[in-house]
């Protein structure tokens, strides 16, 4: 048995808002690994229960995401789950689900993206300050598809901003408090819902890191309590603003 919390936690980590949907959960009996990328392909990452899940080791192929949260939806309580070789079988006092498991030949491959910490040049901790400016910032220019992040002179040094919409639209931007800085860089563009439904997903963070690349890269890992480890590497959108 296993808390419908926990597996419920676990999926909405990775399929930030039915944005990622085929997927493979690689089982052990130390752990539960799931590694992701999206369909542009701008987004990979990987969320991680480091401890015995009471499933079967194996791989095992997810093929719709948003269906399993469906029927994850109806259970209730702690839940009983077990694998054969096409199905994955959960069960709770009144429903009895059967989902169908997916050939892994047609779960896309995930890259490494494991860049040298030498080249991430811009660190901070998340924050729940950071996490609902962010957020809100979106929400209220939420037509808008892209935030830039870059550095500024302050008036105590070097600031790191970031700014919803661009230079062709509305735009709200806010500095990022205590902000490790260690290289200077222009505006670079990346994906605002992508990476607000990544700060929406763990908003129970304990503990998290976000680092960037100037080459394009944000890498945020967080810790998220109870055994639970997420990590994502959003790359820049390939456009001009």
């Amino acid at each position: 048995m296993i808390s419908k919390k926990v597996i419920s936690d676990i999926v909405s980590k990775y399929s930030l808002g039915n944005n990622i949907e085929k997927v493979k959960w690689s089982i052990t009996d130390e752990k539960l690994l799931i590694n992701f990328i999206n369909d542009s392909k701008n987004l990979t990452g990987y969320v991680e229960y480091r401890k015995d899940i009471n499933i079967k080791q194996g791989d095992y192929g997810i093929f719709n995401t948003s269906q399993l949260i469906k029927c994850l939806n109806i259970l209730d309580g702690d839940i009983l789950i077990d694998v054969t070789k096409s199905k994955l079988n959960m069960a709770d006092t009144n429903y009895d689900i059967k989902f169908g498991l997916a050939d892994l030949g047609v779960i896309p491959k995930t890259p490494s993206l494991d860049a040298p910490d030498e080249d991430f040049k811009v660190s901070f901790s998340v924050s729940d300050e950071f996490i609902t400016r962010f957020v809100k910032s979106k929400d209220a220019l939420s037509e808008l598809d892209t935030f830039t992040i870059e550095t500024r002179d302050g008036f105590s040094g070097k600031e790191l901003v970031f700014t919803i919409g661009t230079n062709i639209t509305n735009t709200i931007e806010f500095t990022v408090e205590n902000a490790n800085i260690n290289e200077s860089f222009s505006p670079i563009s990346f994906d605002s819902n992508l990476f607000k439904e990544i700060l929406k997903a763990n908003k129970d963070y304990h503990s998290g890191e976000i680092r960037i690349n100037p080459k394009g890269i944000i890498d945020a890992h967080l810790y998220c309590g109870d055994h639970l480890y997420t990590g994502y590497y959003l790359v820049r959108k390939q456009e001009n603003n």
